[in-house]
């Protein structure tokens, strides 16, 4: 089953799934990704994956352009924003080379049907010296934690995401340097800042 129909499936459910997390941490970690986006100054925004539209209300001056491969998801996230949004695959992103200053992805590439072509998609779509702010879950650096979360990835991936992508490789194999890393609990949750 495509992304795109798992997350059509989930879609009406989807901020409740998730809210125990929101409210533990993602919420706080939302606020570092869009504070550090603040002090780039960036004006031309892309948000791949806008799922129910989340990170609105962080936005400075509610300025970009959020794509998702479901549906479902963006006419929920219809709800939160008015702006332009538009059905798209990461893998094929319906816009020109160079023409964003900064990308947002908050918790999508452990769900991209293939993560590295989507990374390549952003980074094409990166202006030089453009920055993707990535808020992601992968798989653990502990032994013991990633082979848990090896055993567990066939039941997860039912509901959505796979949680054992090794996603900062995926990062430095689509071409981008990475330029800011911060683990946020334990290796599996992280912020990366990666360029162009």
């Amino acid at each position: 089953m495509s992304a795109g129909k798992r997350y059509d499936r989930i879609a009406p459910v989807y901020d409740l799934m998730e809210l125990p997390m929101e409210l533990f941490a993602f919420s706080s970690w939302r606020r570092m990704l869009f504070a550090e986006l603040a002090a780039q100054g960036a004006e031309r925004v892309l948000e791949v994956g806008i799922g129910t539209g989340k990170n609105v209300p962080f936005y400075p001056r509610g300025s970009f352009v959020g794509v998702d491969v479901s549906s479902g998801m963006l006419a929920r996230a219809r709800r939160r924003w008015a702006g332009p949004l538009a059905l798209a695959s990461v893998e094929r992103l319906p816009f020109r080379s160079s023409v964003f200053d900064a990308c947002v992805s908050t918790y999508v590439f452990c769900s991209v049907d293939d993560p590295v072509a989507g990374l390549r998609e952003v980074r094409r779509v990166l202006r030089r010296g453009g920055r993707a702010y990535f808020l992601e879950h992968m798989r653990s650096e502990s032994r013991v934690v990633g082979a848990v979360q090896d055993l567990l990835n066939p039941l997860f991936r039912l509901m959505g995401p796979e949680i054992n992508r090794r996603t900062k490789e995926n990062i430095l194999k689509a071409g981008f340097r990475v330029v800011e890393e911060r683990m946020l609990l334990g290796t599996v949750f992280r912020f990366i800042v990666a360029e162009k």
